[in-house]
């Protein structure tokens, strides 16, 4: 091989000679790995030992890349020094000269290219890895060239072993986006970089899209590794929640074992060794960071997941047992019900639970089915909140099966407690489900057991009923129309009555709260109680009280943190953060510091707090708290003589660095330098730096690791081989300290029920801070309670409405009770207030019942025990119901399960269809509610005709319509009306309809014509009825008088009738 002329400098040089053809009698072979690895060597061999042939080999290849690219200035490997500034200059010279030359130039040029990208695979095969970093750069497909193309299309690429590796785990994980950790990366492969790329918004490499592509000879030839994506491995955690809020479930792939235990151990030539780490779903991602301090951030989710079985009944009525479990609170919870054919019970459900996930379990009708994808639709359009649902189908197995599977996992726990001479109550409630509720269990632990969360059965002595004897519940078309949790108008939170209620400091309590308004109470003294404590805060008299919202502002979410501790995922700094907080709680509210209250409640809560006061300052003591801080488990215990394998690796890790520093002596005398120091560069410590001229006395077994033009530095295999035991002493010692880490969670863990405990307190405790804060609103006032079913308020006010208006609500009365009038039929016209009065008459009921002051200037409230409402217009094309049909079913509903102490609001019964039939409906379902069931009832219409059941039942029916007052307007000399929305006994004979088209917007001209027939058919209407009339009064008459019909004149009778009205 002839030199390169003296003034090309040495990079150059050495590119050219890589670059040297073949003679013209040597045909162009097909380079393979097994050819070029030698040549590679060789080429090595024959350089300066000081200059390491991997170095070298990465800049030829780093220049055959962007020669083959034909881009001088593209994306660099590994950075961009002078050296290879230069080498890509010399790429495109080379280039421009190629350019002219035969296209059997052209072919041997491409044989070199894939001989290079052989060489760096080859590499990659030595070092057990794929480079991740070959990712970020190679974004071309292989080229297609002549008979000297290296590689056959018919013949698929060779695996290196990650990628194998990567295959081997997604074959078994094929629904789950998998992010494997490679270096300080994470990379996302195939067919799920696609979706990353997408809900990232980050670049992704071209490659193999699917397993079966890389696989297939045909089809993988085009490129020679998978698609993919990265993000850097302190930033995984933030990527991973984006994708799991938008649905998807998603696993982590993680490293193993370390450099330093792979080297030595047995896998010294093979890969790292990577497994499945972790699998997150919306509903099962508990390893979301707690805050500091306050409230919780927005999207931080106690999501549930939503395991149904169901079981089919006659007439398309269904049993369904389900069971919620929230992996991040802790917290289960069954039912068993029967449903009808419109689903209400099971929507009403959800609309409380509001489940992240939603487990199927085996066969379910198509009416659920349809339900399941009606919400998920509507959270997916961002209709009930960010994200969706994801719906999960699995094998249902049979009760025999599912009750051997329950026996076998809390097999363990049984034996203890019989053992022990106890019985262990989880087990037994367990076994005491109805069926249904049984399988869905089983099905549940298995579900959980995939994300590692099945030990939050282990923990719950008992699973709660979602309906209970002390507290009513709401039903979903009642959160809906009264907008309980979230307002019709977008469907958001602010609006709400829970937004009036959530005066709240924590997040705990925020969920507690959540339950309270969605489950007001039916028990009176309970209530009592409730307002009683509120009504203590409010006064504000016990110095408790100002230092207690003071530290629930503090706190972190210690209700998900406490499960976190349970799991073992707690980072040291969250552990730290949560043993603090229940430090705070538990010794600011001593037994002996006297502040005693007067409602026992309140007494039974604070004296909650100080139980674990002790437990909780020795955990406290144990923990380092600037390594708390850190993260740093290495340094995270004050006293590491508990645990012994901490003080044996530390003590052998300094014996290791006193050795390093005992054989700098040594080597001071080998070189004869008493100068000699340790350096660290580039993150490569213990280097010994010898000046270049004083390289004599070197011994030769020392290994060159980097230089400079005047220093060379080296590692001397005593150097080598302690810096290898000090590594191994670095991991043993990381994996103790995890382990004592684990361990000090788990003893913390033990005491669960008794830390709950005392989250629960001040949970409570927050939501009857949160209902003195309500107390304080401007024209709020404690409601009286008494056992008759009534709602009796005097200048009653929509809570929320009154919140958002800048004009001042007008008040109104309301008297109902099931003594005296419990019917009201409202009139009045469009848009004048009738739905507003109705809804909050409501609202004043079920905040009462909550145990909250509310908005009048008096009002007694007797105990309900539902409310239902049949309100707006709607239709479910989905099942083929009209929006009448949907009306009526409602209604059936409520018919089917109102009582005498339910509040029921219809409006407009009857609208639907014709005004014959409407009206008969109308009539028939009020006369129902009136004489039948005798509920508290609410009936807005506008069928004046209605309006007679007040004289046929005038003690228990009042006719009440919304006043205005009728203005002719001088322009346009039409009748105007002006809204002064207040109820008055009475009844409305208009609606006033046009009004309203005005307001709409409808032009002039089709609404003053709608007047003019408006008038006549209202003129016709008084004919048609005066008519009547007359032949009604003339029949009396010849029957009283005894007269022929001929000879009572109709027509006076008219007239009669015509001035009787005008007066």
């Amino acid at each position: 091989m002839a030199p390169p002329p003296a003034s090309v400098p040495r990079t150059q040089q050495t590119i050219s000679s890589f670059f040297k053809r073949p003679s013209a009698s040597q045909p162009a072979q097909k380079p393979t790995a097994s050819s070029t690895r030698p040549q590679a060597e060789q080429q090595t061999n024959s350089r300066s030992s000081t200059a390491p042939s991997r170095e070298l080999l990465s800049v030829k290849h780093a220049g055959l890349k962007r020669f083959a690219n034909g881009s001088v200035a593209g994306k660099e490997d590994g950075g961009s020094d002078d050296r290879d500034r230069k080498a890509a200059e010399v790429m495109a010279e080379k280039r421009q000269r190629i350019a002219g030359e035969s296209v059997a130039s052209r072919r041997k040029i491409a044989s070199l290219e894939l001989a290079a990208r052989n060489e760096d695979e080859d590499l990659a095969d030595e070092d057990g890895e794929h480079d991740p970093e070959d990712d970020e750069t190679e974004s071309v497909p292989l080229k297609k060239s002549g008979r000297g193309q290296a590689g056959s299309a018919s013949k698929a690429p060779k695996l290196t072993p990650l990628t194998q590796q990567y295959i081997d785990i997604k074959r078994n994980h094929r629904d789950t986006i998998l992010a494997v950790e490679v270096g300080y990366k994470y990379h996302f492969y195939g067919e799920d970089s696609a979706i990353v790329s997408k809900e990232l918004n980050i670049f992704r490499v071209p490659g193999w899209n699917s397993i079966e592509e890389a696989l297939n000879p045909s089809t993988s030839s085009r490129y020679r590794k998978f698609a993919s994506s990265s993000v850097p491995d302190h930033r995984i955690y933030i990527h991973l929640e984006r994708l799991i809020e938008k649905g998807y479930k998603v696993g982590l792939v993680q490293q193993t074992e370390t450099a330093a235990l792979k080297s030595a151990g047995t896998n010294k030539s093979g890969p790292f060794e990577r497994k499945l780490t972790r699998v997150y779903t919306k509903a099962t991602y508990v390893d979301r960071p707690i805050d500091a301090e306050g409230m919780s951030s927005s999207n931080a989710s106690s999501g549930y997941i939503f395991c149904i079985a169901e079981n089919e009944l006659p007439h398309q009525r269904v049993s369904i047992g389900m069971l919620a479990i929230s992996a991040a609170t802790g917290r289960l919870v069954y039912e068993e019900f029967e449903d009808g054919f419109m689903r209400a019970e099971l929507e009403t459900r959800l609309l409380h639970i509001h489940p992240s996930e939603i487990v199927v379990t085996g066969q379910i009708s198509k009416e659920s089915e349809k339900l399941f994808s009606h919400i998920s639709k509507k959270v997916a359009t961002g209709s009930l909140d960010s994200g969706s649902i994801r719906i999960e189908h699995v094998d249902r197995p049979s009760l025999d099966d599912a009750v051997n599977h329950l026996t076998t996992f809390f097999g363990t726990k049984l034996q203890d407690s019989q053992s022990s001479g106890s019985s262990n109550s989880s087990f037994d409630g367990i076994l005491s489900l109805p069926n249904t509720v049984k399988i869905c269990v089983s099905v549940a632990i298995d579900y959980m057991k995939q994300y590692g969360l099945d030990s939050i059965f282990d923990l719950t002595m008992k699973i709660d009923n979602f309906q209970n004897k002390t507290s009513m519940l709401l039903n979903g078309d009642t959160l809906n129309s009264l907008e309980i949790f979230r307002n019709q108008s977008d469907l958001t939170y602010k609006g709400s009555l829970f937004w009036i209620m959530d005066r709240t400091r924590t997040r705990f309590g925020q969920r507690l709260l959540q339950s309270w308004i969605g489950h007001p109470l039916i028990d009176r003294e309970k209530l009592e109680l409730r307002t009683a404590a509120v009504e203590e805060l409010k006064q504000g008299n016990n110095p408790r009280i100002e230092k207690l919202s003071r530290i629930l502002a503090q706190l972190p979410d210690l209700e998900t943190g406490l499960m976190k501790i349970h799991y073992g995922r707690c980072r040291p700094s969250e552990l730290g953060s949560l043993l603090h907080a229940f430090n705070k709680a538990c010794n600011s509210f001593s037994n002996s510091d006297g502040g005693r209250f007067v409602s026992d409640d309140l007494n039974e809560y604070f004296d909650t707090l100080p139980s674990m006061a002790f437990e909780i300052s020795e955990f406290l003591e144990a923990v380092d708290g600037d390594g708390a801080v850190k993260n740093d488990k290495e340094r995270f215990f004050r006293n590491e003589e508990e645990y012994p394998d901490i003080i044996d690796n530390r003590r052998g890790l300094a014996e290791t660095e006193k050795l390093l520093d005992e054989f700098l002596v040594t080597a001071r005398k080998d070189v004869n330098k008493s100068y000699l120091q340790y350096s660290t560069v580039a993150q490569i410590e213990y280097l010994i730096e010898i000046r270049n001229n004083e390289l004599r006395n070197v011994p030769k077994n020392w290994k060159k690791i980097s230089g400079t033009k005047t220093v060379s530095r080296f590692h001397p295999p005593e150097v080598q081989e302690l810096l290898r035991k000090r590594e191994q002493y670095r991991e043993l010692l990381k994996l103790s300290c995890q382990a004592a880490y684990d361990t000090f969670m788990k003893e913390i863990a033990k005491y669960y029920e008794q830390l709950r405990s005392i989250v629960q307190a001040l949970a409570h405790l927050d939501c009857l801070l949160a209902l003195a804060a309500v107390s304080d609103l401007p024209g709020y006032v404690k409601p009286t309670y008494v056992d008759e079913p009534c709602v009796l308020v005097e200048e009653g006010r929509h809570p929320m409405v009154e919140q958002l208006l800048l004009d001042s609500f007008v008040p109104n009365d309301i008297t109902l009770s099931a003594s005296g009038i419990h019917a009201m039929i409202i009139t009045g016209p469009n848009m004048g207030g009738k739905s507003s009065y109705v809804r909050q008459t409501a609202l004043i009921a079920i905040m009462g019942q909550i145990g909250s002051y509310v908005p009048a200037k008096s009002a007694t409230l007797g105990m309900l025990d539902a409310v239902y409402t049949r309100m707006g217009a709607y239709d479910n094309m989905m099942n083929g119901e009209s929006t009448f049909m949907v009306e009526l079913l409602e209604c059936a509903d409520i018919m089917k399960s109102a009582t005498s102490r339910s509040l029921v609001l219809l409006d407009e019964i009857g609208r639907g269809t014709g005004p014959v039939d409407g009206v008969a409906i109308a009539q028939s379902v009020l006369a129902y509610f009136i004489s039948d069931i005798k509920a508290l009832t609410l009936f807005i219409t506008h069928y004046p005709q209605l309006c007679s059941f007040s004289e046929v039942y005038p003690r228990e029916v009042a006719c009440y319509y919304m006043e205005y007052i009728e203005q002719e307007n001088p322009e346009t000399k039409e009748t105007d009306i002006a809204f002064l929305y207040k109820a008055a006994p009475g009844i409305a004979h208009r609606s006033y309809g046009l009004n309203v088209a005005q307001l709409a917007g409808i032009p002039r001209s089709i609404i003053t014509v709608a007047g003019e027939k408006s008038r006549q058919l209202e003129q016709r209407l008084r004919s048609m009825e005066s008519l009547q009339w007359a032949t009604k009064v003339r029949e009396v008459v010849t029957n009283v008088l005894g007269k022929p019909e001929e000879s009572v004149d109709v027509e006076e009778l008219l007239v009669l009738a015509h001035a009787a009205s005008s007066k």
